[in-house]
């Protein structure tokens, strides 16, 4: 197993291809630490799912902010959702780039607020090393800590199960809360116990709640490659 760290040193959140963030971000992290290492498979997935795999269709699509949709905010670089992150941390995390005192305008705006004023900023260019240093340093350092703290077992759990909780974190949040949230408990209670076969089916049918809408086809199709990774532990 390899080990894939992206380049980048700076140092986040909507899910730009596939759907929307459905519910708050992470709590704010002081003193993030290093980023963790995902597994390459993983961090594949992540790039797949958030950049259309990466630079190339980052640049063409995605280098200015966006507004994926739904209940998402203003998004910039590797899914960095603006309506999600308050206004000192969006200065802070993007402290590199010269224009972030614009994106701290459309800070906690979502849905039709935030599609109301993404035109403010379209003119805004976040270059890839950038977008990706960001994206590394602190998005996946942010949610991994927040993985840690909702999965039980998660730092014994194998690298390419751990990259499949940080994307599915990353798209759905930690909440526990509701029958949308069935599978995550399973999936939790799974984790603890290392059992990558049930953590992969309950993914799986997770599938059901955006059945029927316009964001099913790309919803399921990250559930089924996230318990694919959740799958591939050498012995399962």
């Amino acid at each position: 197993m390899r080990y894939f760290r992206p380049f980048g040193s700076v140092f986040l959140v909507a899910l730009a291809l596939s759907g929307c963030r459905e519910e708050e971000a992470p709590p704010v992290l002081v003193g993030l630490p290093p980023a963790p290492l995902l597994s390459e498979r993983g961090y594949g997935l992540i790039l797949d799912f958030e950049v259309g795999g990466g630079r190339g269709y980052y640049e063409r699509f995605l280098a200015r902010p966006t507004w994926p949709g739904a209940a998402s905010g203003v998004t910039v670089g590797v899914g960095y959702d603006c309506g999600y992150n308050a206004p000192a941390v969006i200065r802070e995390d993007w402290r590199a780039l010269s224009a972030s005192p614009r994106l701290v305008g459309v800070s906690g705006l979502k849905g039709v607020a935030a599609k109301a004023r993404v035109a403010e900023v379209r003119d805004i260019v976040v270059a890839w090393e950038l977008a990706e240093g960001v994206f590394n340093a602190v998005t996946v350092t942010r949610f991994w800590q927040l993985c840690e703290r909702t999965y039980p077992g998660f730092a014994a759990l194998h690298p390419n199960a751990q990259a499949a909780l940080v994307s599915l974190t990353f798209n759905r949040g930690a909440s526990m809360v509701g029958d949308r949230r069935r599978e995550m408990r399973e999936i939790r209670d799974a984790a603890a116990r290392a059992d990558y076969g049930a953590m992969a089916r309950a993914n799986r049918a997770s599938v059901r709640i955006w059945r029927g809408t316009a964001i099913e086809r790309g919803m399921a199709r990250r559930r089924e490659a996230e318990a694919k990774l959740m799958e591939e532990v050498p012995g399962l």
